[in-house]
């Protein structure tokens, strides 16, 4: 693929200091983002649930996002050219609000799930420029890192939502107002660094699918990291509790993969600016090809279980940043913008289609099953990882 460039003497001038404030915006910006949405799904299961609504419509009334975000990423390179990448992020985050803050003022089903559809068009684009500015805003000895404590700051905004959650145990809709809030807040981070938002030339972007099918290996890892941890966050407190555990405990497992989707990020991020990001996708490709069977292997062991739930979060999250990383390294401009929305498509995607797939592997093998979806897409990943070859042994890093 034709590599396109950014306003490089632009992006050249900027002092590490500066890069250091933009990439410190951006993380916190995507936390209080990742807040919002981390607890607006069980918010809206329990209202519905209190409304007495049918099971599929609630599930319709959440899936309705990221629909809204699959139909959006693939244009959002044309409205970062268009609005600017800076503006465009702080516009649509705005745009995004209504969608959240107007929830309460209705019980209809039918306007939850044009609400959450708005929501999740708006929601596209800084999501997309985020990742794509986060990139540009490195260095490329940094890049691995940088990515990392953006992939950390994404996991824990998803690991607090629910918590921030039970302190509105009785008072529900103020939950909304709480996390509409937030998501107004992460637009003000934005607003000292947007003088220093790159600028894309105008040049048309690559195809969209022509992204994914040139870039196996990044797109099979994004689908291997959204199938894994979706499979897990769903069923693994279903697994725990078949085989004798509290609800309790179930949840503390969930949390301990959460925990290592935040803290492994950094130390993973620093071994691919060490070793090769190539190199470093293929060792979590092989843990989370072998942590599901170990973990079938040692059951409900929590001596055993705890570290290896930890261990195989963290790699399986890893391989988002990582991804993302490589792009970085690959490309640029609208190009880099365009890639960082197939990415965005591809893992709303595989969230989509990965929770339903795991719970027919669920069904045929109870209460492991699902874990062979994983499996599965870690298999691809890691022949795939194994047998393409490494774009940083055939030409040399862009300066």
């Amino acid at each position: 693929m034709a590599e396109t460039t950014v306003n490089n003497s632009e992006n050249a001038a900027l002092t590490d200091g500066q890069r250091r404030v933009i990439i410190t915006a951006l993380c916190i910006s995507v936390f209080m983002v990742g807040v919002s949405l981390g607890g607006i799904v069980p918010w809206i299961s329990l209202k519905q649930d209190g409304f007495g609504t049918n099971e599929v419509i609630i599930g319709i009334i959440v899936a309705a996002q990221p629909l809204g975000i699959m139909l959006v990423a693939p244009l959002v390179s044309r409205i970062g050219l268009g609005f600017g990448l800076g503006t465009a992020m702080v516009v649509f985050s705005a745009l995004s609000l209504p969608g959240l803050a107007l929830l309460p003022f209705t019980d209809s089903s039918g306007w939850w799930i044009f609400l959450r559809l708005i929501s999740g068009l708006a929601t596209a684009v800084p999501w997309v420029l985020g990742e794509t500015w986060i990139n540009l805003a490195t260095k490329p000895k940094w890049r691995a890192r940088t990515t990392a404590i953006y992939g950390a700051a994404i996991a824990g905004g998803f690991a607090l939502g629910p918590l921030m959650l039970t302190l509105f145990e009785n008072r529900l809709d103020m939950a909304i107002a709480a996390f509409t809030l937030l998501s107004l807040l992460s637009i003000l981070p934005l607003l000292p660094v947007l003088r220093f938002a790159p600028r894309f030339p105008r040049e048309k972007a690559p195809p969209f699918l022509s992204v994914v099918f040139t870039m196996p290996v990044v797109f099979c890892a994004v689908i291997l990291a959204a199938i894994a941890d979706m499979a897990f966050a769903t069923f693994l407190p279903i697994w725990s509790t078949s085989q004798g555990l509290s609800l309790v405990l179930a949840m503390v497992l969930v949390s301990c993969m959460m925990i290592g989707n935040v803290i492994l990020q950094f130390p993973i991020g620093m071994l691919a600016d060490r070793i090769g990001l190539r190199q470093t996708m293929r060792i979590c490709g092989l843990v989370s090809l072998i942590g599901p069977v170990l973990i079938i292997g040692v059951g409900v062991n929590l001596v055993l279980l705890v570290p290896l739930l930890f261990v195989y979060g963290g790699a399986v999250w890893a391989l988002y940043s990582l991804a993302l990383a490589d792009l970085g390294h690959r490309l640029t401009g609208s190009a880099l913008a365009a890639a960082n929305g197939a990415v965005v498509f591809v893992y709303t995607a595989a969230n989509v289609v990965g929770p339903p797939a795991s719970g027919a592997g669920l069904g045929l093998w109870s209460p492991h099953g699902f874990m062979l979806v994983a499996l599965g897409a870690a298999l691809v990943f890691v022949i795939l990882a194994f047998t393409r070859p490494d774009p940083a042994q055939q030409s040399p890093t862009k300066p």
